[in-house]
């Protein structure tokens, strides 16, 4: 069973009248790549900034790598990297001597020093860009640069928090690769983001937060099932018989058809989903019928997201209520 690296009690913090994150109890293990997934103002960063001993919680309890977040905040600093908008590199560097400075700043013995920059350099490819300034790296390999700096006192917890905004499609996938081998080599990571599809694509377990509530957490498949255990299949197979249609609603599994020519839309449980999709082409197939295409369509993380946060309108009310704030 693996270690639990962060775990809150009843963590608040409160600005005023407002509660910016309002009693979260949360464990993430060793290892694992948690999300955090919110619209903007919804208390992702302030409660990374707690965890991070930037913000002194109101009330509640943490410990980090085993360390509690108020009585030993030095110890907790040590066990973590950081990476988010408030934290840059020297642009007139290079990438080595950022590094370096670095690592000074963390008091790290001289020889460890320049192993760990050799083994940064030889794992995150930044060998053949180790003389360069930073300036003059891409957004991408900045953003990439930007992890490996937080990672040299070789943390056992790294945050990144919205890490992909600004960044085109190719960088922001590279950087997702990136930082699921970052968890495979056993780091703890916190992905914080706005973007529903993000969690879906890299995260073990995703937390959703909203109006500094975290209302629900589960791997991303758990989330979706909360919307619906369903799942469609939607084909495109013109002048069906009616017969074909009744064989199809008496299969095992199947919830519900209907047929609107030319879509047949079959409806069925998520866990049968492979087999209903077999069994419904042979029968179509077996029939004779024609088949332009085959859909799947199973609930997304975004319809999760609006389902546990109480709808459209609430989200929306949400937002107009930080606008006004601004």
């Amino acid at each position: 069973m693996r270690e639990t690296t962060i775990s809150t009690r009843d963590l608040t913090k409160i600005f005023g009248n407002f509660a910016a994150v309002d009693g979260v109890n949360l464990d993430i293990p060793e290892g694992e790549l948690f999300g955090l997934l919110g619209p903007n103002g919804a208390g992702k960063t302030t409660l990374v900034r707690m965890l991070c001993t930037l913000l002194e919680p109101t009330r509640g309890t943490a410990t980090i790598a085993g360390y509690d977040l108020r009585k030993e905040a030095a110890e907790v600093r040590r066990q973590i990297g950081v990476v988010s908008d408030g934290v840059s590199l020297y642009r007139d560097l290079t990438v080595e001597e950022n590094l370096r400075l670095l690592g000074t700043l963390y008091d790290l013995p001289k020889n460890r020093m320049e192993q760990r920059i050799d083994e940064l350099l030889g794992m995150f490819n930044f060998r053949d860009k180790a003389k360069r300034l930073v300036s003059t790296l891409s957004t991408g390999w900045a953003k990439r640069m930007m992890i490996v700096a937080a990672l040299i006192h070789d943390p056992k917890i790294l945050f990144l928090d919205e890490v992909t905004s600004g960044l085109d499609p190719q960088s922001a996938v590279a950087l997702r690769r990136f930082t699921r081998d970052l968890c495979d080599s056993g780091v703890t990571v916190i992905w914080t983001t706005h973007y529903m599809q993000e969690p879906e694509m890299i995260c073990d377990r995703v937390g959703i937060i909203f109006e500094g509530r975290l209302i629900q957490i589960g791997a991303p498949s758990e989330l979706r099932q909360s919307v619906s255990e369903q799942t469609a299949l939607e084909i495109e197979t013109p002048n069906l018989p009616a017969e074909v249609v009744r064989k199809i609603s008496s299969l095992e599994d199947v919830c519900k058809v209907t047929y609107d020519p030319p879509i047949l839309r079959v409806t069925c449980t998520s866990e049968g989903a492979g087999k209903i999709e077999e069994n419904v082409t042979r029968i179509l197939i077996g029939s004779g019928a024609r088949l332009r295409a085959i859909n799947t369509k199973r609930p997304t993380l975004e319809e999760a997201f609006i389902f546990l946060t109480g709808g459209e309108e609430e989200i929306e009310r949400f937002i107009e209520k930080g606008r006004g704030k601004g």
